[in-house]
């Protein structure tokens, strides 16, 4: 058989740079990029892209920028891509506001912001707080016609209802509702969990309980924000009972739903209620997390609680 010599082209080192990257070896995948200058390739848009997201998720913005500078004097013009993965990369680090000087300047350079773009800074000014220009964004690309798409919704449906703004979030998802898009249980989970934050778990219990007529099944963070809500509101018995529910529709309760069932009955001064579920989340394989032990301890201290409490548990 004749053995061939494989010549590696633009290509060939484009797909083993982005491997290196998406592992993580980013060292390697720059040795890469060098031993294609010295071979006389010329990189593209799609090697200069993956090396930038490289370093933007090691959040060297600075060598990531440089890059881009690089890109752009070796006559290669960034695309969507490279500037999303940019503002990305602003966004992870809390540096929002440059990441929107960034989003600006897309438009000058002939570029369309897309969805994913759009939805990265929704999220980047919600974590930061800023609702205000979150709204803004979202109103702007609805205005020129990029539409949301669900992954979208949530993030701006999750920033309001974490920030106290659950009427509005409410309005919001009324006209989804409404609308063609299929909502998934994530997407009813955020307005459970906001309506139960919201003081209104009565909305939350009904729209819990009409979720299999929506055709979606509950996971078991929706149960754990109901029994939650359920909690706050003071009907453990309820709680209780969804729990068992939770388990009979096949999901299995998590550390966390043990250790909200567990502070609220300790609140509430049942202790063998109390004791009995942190057996039973210990034969889970779960442990009690920081706030219930806190909790324990601070009732311990207070008296609330005596010692006779952790004779209960074995």
């Amino acid at each position: 058989m004749t053995s061939r010599k494989i010549i590696p082209n633009v290509i060939t080192f484009n797909v083993l740079i982005d491997v290196f990257v998406k592992e993580g070896k980013l060292q390697e995948a720059n040795e890469l990029y060098k031993e294609m200058i010295t071979k006389g390739i010329s990189p593209n848009t799609i090697t200069y892209n993956s090396l930038m997201d490289g370093y933007c998720m090691q959040n060297r913005l600075s060598e990531a920028n440089n890059m881009l500078d690089l890109m752009v004097r070796n006559n290669c013009s960034p695309d969507i891509v490279t500037f999303t993965s940019l503002i990305k990369g602003y966004c992870k680090v809390k540096r929002v506001d440059e990441g929107m000087k960034l989003f600006r300047k897309i438009s000058k350079r002939g570029l369309v912001a897309n969805t994913v773009t759009y939805s990265i800074l929704v999220q980047g000014f919600c974590q930061s707080g800023k609702l205000e220009i979150a709204e803004e964004l979202f109103q702007e690309m609805v205005s020129l016609g990029v539409l949301p798409d669900v992954m979208t919704y949530g993030i701006l449906l999750d920033g309001l209802c974490d920030n106290g703004k659950l009427e509005k979030a409410l309005e919001i998802f009324e006209d989804l509702q409404k609308s063609k898009m299929n909502l998934d249980i994530v997407m009813y989970t955020i307005i459970i969990e906001g309506m139960c934050k919201g003081g209104k778990v009565e909305d939350a219990w009904n729209l819990f309980c009409s979720l299999p007529c929506k055709g979606v099944k509950p996971n078991v963070m929706t149960y754990t924000v109901m029994i939650s809500g359920l909690c706050k509101k003071g009907s453990l018995s309820e709680a209780n009972i969804l729990l068992r529910k939770m388990e009979e529709d096949g999901n299995e309760p998590n550390d966390c739903t043990y250790n909200t069932l567990i502070r609220a009955h300790l609140r509430d001064g049942d202790l063998t209620a109390s004791a009995k579920l942190i057996e039973e989340m210990k034969s889970c394989g779960f442990s009690a997390d920081a706030s219930s032990i806190k909790m324990v301890i601070d009732m311990l201290s207070s008296g609330e609680l005596d010692k006779s409490f952790l004779d209960m548990l074995s």
